[in-house]
């Protein structure tokens, strides 16, 4: 439950108990959309459980440092030590165990402000006026988090626990983020800071809105979506009004342009005819003109406005004898694609794979470098992904075939120098703790980040979630960690993406810059859909959408298997 409708007392030195009043530059908003807060001092809140509890509670116990009695004292479980956040005002869940405790004391110290939260809950989601003095009045520092608890019926001695290291980015996620969803079996369309997705691809609201969606792949640019449709078709749609571009059958003949001007390779008429072939995972060039598909261990060549093959032999990329090629990824600089090279398997099962890099120009691929090789007949490399300035290659690693690895691990390649880095947190710290393993952590993406700001890594995991979700054997959820190249682990510890489902496994996630003209479907939106008017409210590009939880009907409207205030989105007294 949150602390929100609670009391806030400041302890500073504003007088008559008034909040301080948040600063911001004029037409500065790396908060989103309005100024950052500029709190200074000491505030201490009161949650409406904690109604009854005086505060000065804690000033007069006898308190047990942590380590004292691991029974007796509060654990913190979520988020773990050493968490990087960015700034959004979204539904961010802090949990701990409770020990022999009923009252709370929730202690944030950064260096501008000291916030203390009283609560009986053993859970805490901050209002937008308490995220703007724990987090935006301290962005780009630290912030240290302590529970204290007491019995109230022995309330003259309290215990604390170990105190968690969070770290608040001096920027916002933004942009619109787009993943495969087991739940709608089609593609989600969701904003960090929104609480809940809507479903985008197929529509809904559309004749073949039970058509399933595969694999799939989003521009850079934000305005085109390719996706396995219907089985083995491939089509490309407009991701502003979801209109459909062009449609590739693996089973149809498709037009073969002329090859590239130059190259020694004959190239056919332009009027030639074959067969696409096998399609599952594919990526566009950054102009979005280009689309690279990989199906059967063959990589293809298509232009991206007509469909028609480029190049000799139907499109097809030269690879080295007994390799397949699969997971293509387009570096942002346009130079280069990354792949898995194997040597058995391909598509979705890959083994024996190592990371690659293929350089282009004017159409034409070089031949296959591979940076990051097996070490054994077990390892497998997998899943490359540019970072958003193309230095880095995030990519898996795991022992035995790609497919459903719960050994998968992430890992960091640096492109220039070729030496790669161990994400230990990223991987491992889960809940609290270290040494997680078995927890399939796979399909790494990148958000569009602020060439000022952090690297920011989506991935997905069957970790387990706080309090709410427990580890899955089978169903994954995206997950978001901070990236610092500077450090010896880049990695901070990751954070669960807070626009999921809980009950559905999600994976395979596209980020869009904001800048994309994703929200073109409305002129104004509002933070809510309104049920059957015939306007699309909140500019999800889904008329009438309401798959939000309402909080107060007694139907599980988001389909997550929790009801009005039992749901993580209606958190709240």
């Amino acid at each position: 439950m949150g602390c929100g409708d609670g009391r806030s007392v400041n302890l500073g030195s504003v007088a008559g108990g008034a909040t301080m009043p948040h600063a911001g530059s004029e037409g500065s908003t790396p908060c989103g959309a309005h100024p950052c807060a500029d709190d200074t001092g000491s505030v201490l809140f009161v949650d409406a459980s904690a109604a009854d509890v005086a505060p000065a509670t804690f000033e007069t116990d006898v308190e047990h440092a942590p380590g004292t009695d691991a029974a007796s004292e509060p654990r913190l479980i979520y988020p773990s030590d050493e968490t990087r956040l960015p700034l959004n005002d979204a539904l961010y869940r802090f949990v701990w165990t409770a020990g022999t405790s009923d009252v709370f004391a929730l202690d944030f110290v950064g260096p501008n402000t000291s916030v203390r939260v009283l609560t009986r809950e053993s859970s805490f989601t901050p209002t937008a006026e308490q995220w703007a003095w724990i987090a935006e009045s301290n962005r780009g520092a630290r912030v240290d988090w302590v529970v204290r608890g007491v019995d109230s019926r022995r309330a003259s001695e309290s215990w604390r626990s170990s105190a968690v290291e969070l770290t608040f980015d001096s920027t916002t996620l933004d942009g619109t983020i787009y993943y495969w969803s087991t739940g709608s079996r089609g593609l989600m369309r969701a904003r960090f800071e929104q609480p809940s997705p809507a479903r985008f691809f197929t529509d809904p609201a559309s004749d073949g809105a039970t058509t399933c969606t595969g694999c799939h792949t989003v521009s850079r640019d934000g305005k085109r979506l390719a996706a396995g449709y219907d089985k083995n078709q491939l089509a490309e749609f407009s991701l502003g009004d979801r209109s459909l571009l062009l449609t590739l059958d693996s089973t149809a003949t498709q037009t073969s342009a002329p090859g590239p001007t130059g190259t020694d390779a004959a190239a056919p008429d332009p009027g030639s005819k074959a067969a696409m072939g096998p399609m599952v995972w594919s990526t566009f060039s950054p102009d979005g003109t280009r689309l690279l598909v990989a199906g059967g261990g063959k990589l293809r060549l298509i232009d991206a406005d007509s469909g028609a093959f480029i190049g000799a032999g139907d499109g097809t990329v030269p690879l080295p004898a007994g390799t397949s090629a699969t997971h293509p990824d387009w570096s942002p600089l346009g130079d280069r694609v990354a792949v898995t090279l194997a040597g058995k398997g391909g598509d979705k099962q890959t083994e024996g794979g190592s990371i690659a890099v293929m350089s282009y120009a004017n159409d034409v691929f070089g031949a296959p470098q591979v940076l990051v090789a097996p070490t054994n007949d077990h390892d497998n490399n997998f899943f490359p992904s540019f970072s958003p300035d193309g230095r880095f290659i995030a990519y898996v690693n795991a022992a035995g075939p790609s497919q459903d690895a719960t050994s998968a691990e992430l890992r960091l390649l640096e492109v220039a120098t070729g030496t790669t880095h161990a994400l230990t947190r990223v991987n491992e710290r889960v809940n609290g703790e270290d040494g997680s393993t078995g927890i399939g952590n796979t399909m790494p993406t990148w958000a569009s980040s602020d060439p000022a700001g952090t690297y920011w890594l989506v991935f997905s995991s069957l970790r387990a979630y706080a309090d709410v979700r427990p580890q899955d054997p089978k169903q994954d959820q995206l997950w978001i960690a901070g990236i610092d190249p500077s450090l010896d682990d880049p990695g901070f510890a990751a954070f669960w993406a807070p626009f999921q489902n809980l009950g559905q496994g999600n994976h395979r996630a596209f980020w869009t810059p904001s800048t994309a003209g994703d929200n073109d479907c409305g002129s104004t939106c509002a933070p809510r859909e309104t049920c059957n008017n015939g306007v699309d409210d909140d500019c999800d590009c889904v008329i009438d959408d309401c798959s939000e939880e309402l909080c107060d009907d007694g139907i599980d409207n988001d389909g997550d298997g929790k009801t009005d205030k039992m749901d993580l989105a209606c958190a709240g007294p």
